[in-house]
């Protein structure tokens, strides 16, 4: 018995505008393709600005990034079977009672020029074919009959429907990250911004387990579950930093605590980052959202670290952020209850302009501790390393 096959239509964005460079950008995307679908896929021809999937069953492309759309297609070989194909479908959702609306919405997109007839003439005999037989009438806008006609490579991919994607570049075409991944809603939609501009991404995690619970990794886990999927695969590294918070919490003024935290944290994923070889670090920061992410406090934060930090969320405000993680997928699991390092050892009152002096005047005092500790810590994480 014949298998049955499944035929798509991709259609790219921002990789169409990448000239020279748009066959590396249209390499990465094809092998991503075959990452993700693996046996699934029977083949995949790229077809000048959009690409032909045959597939032994019907796949989602949502979660694949650097495609715009993708259809459902009907793989035709001449003018004549589109325009049978057109007929047989609007005669069967006629039929069926399928259209309250006489109206109809019609795309065409001539590919090459090797078939004789432009688009707009294309588009005017489907038009004047479906008037004839059917008394419809042209809609400019979507209707419940939606014709969508592509001529390329001397084939007509006829579709009803344009599914959205999220766009954007193939994961791995910009390089690699190391995301500074928490429990919350931020750093699993940096996560996810960097994704979407190409990177690849690593993720890194910091506890005080057993002072927190193990919800928090639970959860961390399960973001990163979810975050797989676009990243096509990942890796999630855990640093305990529960004895360098108690060391801090002893020996500093806690009006500084955050700060000392996290320039702890930065030094530690800095050094990570070397060892993964990646190119930048990526935080969930968004300006003046919490006490430590004013301009003063960021740079004090980031004094000492040389590797880029990207902060995909500056300008955001929570409920933009909040919107994304509802598409991405995120939300449900950043609503849990789980508590994380970042609640722990928390000042009543934390600085919101650390003066970067000060800071390195204690942290001088306490250095040798300090790099103990972080060496220390550092080790654990690779003893701890998980691959999701």
């Amino acid at each position: 018995m014949k298998r049955k096959r499944y035929d798509f239509l991709l259609k790219t964005e921002e990789i169409i505008l990448k000239g020279k460079n748009r066959p590396y950008f249209e390499r990465i995307l094809i092998n991503n393709l075959k990452k993700k679908f693996k046996d699934d896929l029977v083949f995949i021809k790229n077809i000048g600005g959009a690409f032909w999937i045959r597939a032994n069953d019907k796949l989602d492309f949502k979660k694949i990034l650097g495609v715009k759309n993708f259809s459902p297609v009907l793989v035709l070989n001449t003018f004549e079977d589109v325009l049978k194909e057109i007929e047989k479908s609007i005669s069967e959702k006629l039929k069926a009672s399928l259209v309250s609306k006489r109206g109809f919405k019609i795309e065409v997109k001539r590919g090459s020029k090797d078939y004789p007839l432009t688009s707009l003439e294309i588009k005017q005999k489907i038009s004047d074919f479906i008037k004839q037989k059917f008394n419809l009438e042209i809609e400019n806008e979507s209707t419940q009959i939606n014709i969508y006609l592509y001529y390329q490579n001397k084939k007509f991919f006829l579709y009803e429907e344009k599914i959205e994607c999220f766009g954007g570049l193939p994961v791995g075409s910009s390089g690699k990250g190391l995301v500074l991944l928490s429990a919350g809603f931020d750093s699993p939609v940096a996560s996810f911004l960097s994704m979407k501009r190409g990177l690849k991404v690593y993720f890194l995690h910091f506890h005080s387990y057993p002072q927190t619970s193990k919800e928090s990794l639970e959860k961390v886990e399960k973001l990163v579950e979810i975050l797989k999927d676009y990243n096509l695969d990942s890796e999630l590294y855990l640093i305990n930093i529960l004895e360098l918070q108690k060391f801090y919490y002893q020996n500093v003024p806690h009006k500084f605590l955050v700060i000392f935290y996290r320039r702890s944290m930065m030094r530690l994923a800095e050094k990570l980052a070397k060892k993964l070889k990646v190119d930048c670090l990526i935080t969930g920061e968004s300006l003046v959202q919490v006490a430590s992410q004013t301009i003063q406090n960021m740079k004090v934060i980031n004094y000492g670290i040389k590797t880029f930090v990207m902060r995909p969320l500056l300008g955001f405000n929570k409920s933009e952020i909040i919107e994304l993680a509802k598409k991405i997928g995120t939300y449900e699991i950043s609503l849990l209850k789980g508590d994380d390092c970042c609640s722990l050892f928390i000042p009543k009152h934390p600085v919101t302009k650390a003066n970067l002096g000060e800071i390195l005047k204690i942290e001088e005092k306490l250095k040798n501790k300090i790099e103990n500790l972080e060496e220390k810590t550092l080790k654990e994480c690779l003893i701890i390393e998980k691959n999701i």
